[in-house]
């Protein structure tokens, strides 16, 4: 099991977050949303959500946290802000950003496993995005490896067209299976081309050997 620092500016913090806990998580929400189309016919709503946590936390703070002998729960609290229509997307389609420098970076959506997409990033820094074929026909430089799909859905990578996979994308490099928050991708690509440093800690497990 993979685990992470839970502060990713931090990587030395004691505080980590790990894959099988982010499953378990995963298997309960998924659970409630069951419950809720059962009875409700509808997802919850993120107030209901969150209410189920803070109740939860509340009653069991001290079975499953380490500070809850000496600590009671106040709130919780959350904030939201208004996004476009979440984007959709599905395994060959060829991804867009931005780095820090203004110059466009392509990756691709490799594998969808267990939801989440497997993302690796192309040498292909400055290209058009009108050369899709070149684009893929170029080598990775960030290994593909799980996305966050909400960095998807938010469209910190944008579709641009979906292209069939062939047997070579198969054998493409691996990195790790490790799921946080954050564009892990982007960062190591800036990381890649010098425009950042970046405070991953396995960094050189997400890299391409030059």
């Amino acid at each position: 099991m993979g685990w992470s620092p839970l502060d990713i500016d931090k990587p030395k913090s004691r505080s980590c977050i790990g894959d099988e806990p982010f499953d378990a998580i995963s298997d309960s929400f998924s659970q409630v949303c069951r419950l809720y189309q059962r009875d409700w016919k509808r997802k919850p709503t993120l107030k209901e959500l969150v209410g189920t946590v803070e109740a939860v936390l509340d009653a069991q703070l001290h079975e499953h946290t380490k500070d809850g002998a000496t600590s009671e729960l106040i709130d919780l609290s959350y904030r939201v802000r208004k996004i476009p229509k979440r984007q959709q997307y599905v395994a060959g389609d060829v991804l867009q950003a931005k780095l820090k420098d203004g110059d466009l970076i392509f990756a691709r959506i490799f594998s969808i496993d267990d939801g989440f997409p497997m993302v690796g990033v192309y040498d292909s820094k400055g290209m058009s995005p009108l050369d899709i074929a070149g684009i893929i026909s170029k080598p990775l430089i960030v290994k593909v490896c799980p996305i966050h799909p909400g960095n998807l859905e938010k469209r910190a990578w944008v579709v641009l067209q979906n292209c069939k996979l062939i047997a070579k994308d198969k054998r493409r490099p691996r990195g790790p299976i490790a799921i946080t928050g954050n564009n892990n991708q982007l960062e190591m690509a800036e990381h890649y081309y010098g425009l950042r440093k970046s405070k991953n800690y396995d960094v050189d497990e997400w890299i391409v050997d030059k």
